[in-house]
Formats: structure tokens, sequence, C-alpha cells
């Protein structure tokens, strides 16, 4: 039995094969030599009989004939063809060759060569923030800073601009894309609030969003180029709408409470600012009469020593008298004693008021010399 004939042991004519017996197996060995010359065996066995002489030698080339059609069937699988918008990535036993354009081009057959086509052509969306169907990745549900849930929804458009880098360099490409809008929508709506979010001008927050996304993305080697975002809707998230009248009606309740209170307080500020002018103007009254009481004791005073001046002795006398008046006034009664008699009767207090005319002219008269 030849070498390589199935279930030889490997020896031929008691002599060992120059290759030795395979091991775990028993002695068959695979090659294209031995399958040529068994398809000829199988032609040789289909041509005898009554065949003619050609179709004996039809029957003994018919394995060299299948081969050639199957490498001929293999060589021709390289040929491909890129449509328009779509470039290929060829590689060679797996290593980056070079980027295809579109067209009719070839490549040796796998698994020496293969290519993967991408469509770099077409626009393609993200679309983020909407609950339960089949395009979302991320919720778009932010917390304000005055404390309320607001639910955004937004798309990112984009399209592929570098076939390489978007097969080989990233895992997901689209799940990296969507965490870069996710960051910049955190990073642009940072610091605001419900009231804030739900007033604010769609377009201005696409191009914030867009400018903070594209910022992100330098340098990411994720093949992908964003060329625009959309805010599709920004409101509260119906689930919560029960918690939001609660909480509504709470702030309406604290607001009601809290004008309540700066109107009352705004009444005690008037009733205290009242009182203080009352005040203030009473302090005034009163000042004003003090002073003028200075002032006419002050006259009076500088009258009385003008007087003293020209004529002690009389202005003296004045004086006297007046020391008794007030004296008198204060003591209301007056006892008088005197050979072992007591009096007490009540203390006449002279109306001097008429004689004051009469006081002031003498003394105005002293002060003059009685000149006239």
């Amino acid at each position: 039995m030849p070498w390589s004939d199935p279930g030889g042991s490997g020896k031929q004519n008691g002599k060992q094969s120059p290759w030795g017996q395979r091991p775990g197996a028993s002695g068959t060995s695979w090659s294209i030599e031995k399958i040529t010359k068994e398809l000829r065996k199988l032609g040789s066995k289909l041509a005898n009989g009554s065949a003619p002489q050609r179709g004996k030698e039809l029957g003994r080339w018919l394995p060299l004939i299948v081969l050639v059609i199957l490498f001929a069937a293999w060589l021709s699988s390289g040929f491909y063809q890129l449509g328009p918008g779509q470039e290929g990535v060829l590689l060679r036993f797996g290593q980056i060759v070079a980027t295809v354009p579109p067209g009719s081009h070839y490549h040796w057959p796998y698994p020496i060569e293969q290519v993967e086509a991408v469509d770099v052509g077409r626009n393609r969306r993200l679309v983020l923030g909407y609950g339960g169907s089949d395009d979302t990745l991320n919720p778009g549900r932010l917390l304000s800073t005055n404390g309320e849930v607001v639910d955004i929804r937004y798309a990112g458009d984009y399209r592929i601009a570098n076939p390489q880098e978007y097969l080989f360099a990233n895992a997901n490409p689209q799940q990296y894309l969507a965490y870069i809008l996710t960051t910049a929508v955190r990073k642009v709506t940072q610091g605001m609030s419900s009231d804030q979010l739900l007033s604010a001008p769609h377009d201005v927050l696409e191009q914030e969003i867009l400018k903070a996304a594209q910022q992100l993305m330098e340098n990411s080697h994720s093949g992908l180029q964003l060329q625009g975002v959309q805010v599709i809707e920004i409101t509260h998230p119906n689930t919560l709408d029960k918690e939001y009248q609660a909480i509504e009606q709470a702030r309406k309740a604290a607001q009601a409470e809290a004008d309540k209170v700066k109107a009352e307080g705004q009444k005690s500020l008037l009733a205290a600012k009242a009182a203080a002018d009352k005040m203030r103007s009473q302090a005034q009254v009163e000042a004003e009469q003090i002073l003028g009481k200075a002032k006419g004791d002050s006259a009076r005073f500088d009258a009385a020593y003008r007087a003293y001046q020209t004529d002690p002795q009389v202005m003296g006398t004045e004086m006297y008298l007046q020391a008794l008046q007030d004296a008198w006034r204060k003591a209301g009664r007056v006892v008088f004693g005197g050979n072992d008699t007591i009096v007490q009767v009540p203390a006449a207090v002279p109306d001097r008021s008429a004689e004051a005319p009469q006081a002031s002219a003498t003394a105005t008269a002293l002060s003059t010399g009685g000149k006239s």
C-alpha cells in the first residue's frame, strides 16, 4: 500500500515511510496528490466497460478539471464592487492594508485578504431620551438646581468620517457617541433651574451642546463626525405629575404664607413709622417749649441783672418778694406764732401778674436811669 493511502501503516515493502506515521492517526495522510490519484482511479473505473476511448481519457482527466474549476472559482471570488458613498477597508491576514474608494476592485481571495465595506456617504441620527424605544441609549433625565427632574429629548446627526477608526478603534461607536452627547448636555445644563430649562430657546441649547460635544470628540479616534444636534423636547416626566402637583401646591401655600407674613411686617413697619413720627413731633414740640422757656428765663434774667446793676436796692427787694411768693405757692399754708399764740391761715398768694408790667417798667426805668 502506498505511504499516503488511507489505512497505511507508514511502511512500504517492509520499509518505513520517510515522514513516519502521523501521530494520533492510523496512517491516514491527506494531500493534493493523494486526492488527484483517487479521482483518477474513480475516473478509470467510470471509463471501464463499453465506453469509447475518448470517454476513458475524459474520466482520467476529470479530477484535474474539477480542481482547476475550483481554483478558478476561488480566484474569481476576489472580485468585488463598492457602490457610491461606500469605502472599503482592505485587510491582509487581519492587518489593515489600505482604504479602497468606490468602484470595481480585486483582492486575494479569503483567507488571504478580505474587504470590510462601510457606508460613509449616509447621514445617520442617534436619538436619545425616548424611554422604551429601540433607538434609546440614554433616558436624558436631568436634575435641576431647584431639585426638580426634567426630561430632555434630543438627537445627534453624524456620519462616518474615517472607516478604519470606525471599524477597529472603538468597540461600539454609537455608545461612545451617546456618552459624548449626554456629557455635553449635562455640561451645558448644569446650574440651570427647571424654569430656565423649560423656557430656554432650543436653538441656543443646540449650538452650545454641539460645541461642547465637538470639543469632547477631538482626538477621540472614533471615526465619527458630529454634524448637528437637535433638542426635540424638554418636559417634566409624566410619571411624576402627581408629585409635581403636590410640590406646586406646597409651593403656593408657602408663597401665600410668605406674602401674609410680608404684609403683616409691612403693616407693623408702617405702624412703627407712624409711632416714631408722632414721638418725633412730640419731642420737637417739647423741645421748642423748653427752648422757648429757657429763652424767656434767660431774657428775664438778663433784664433783672441789668436792673440790679442800675439799682441794687430796688431789685433786691423785688427779688426778695418774688422768692417769698414762690415759697408761699409751694407751702400752701403759713403759720404765725407769738405770745404763745399760733394761728394757721391759708397763704394768700398775691397776684403779681398785674404788678409784673409795673415791675418791668420800673426795671426798665432803672436800667435807663429814669430818662425818657
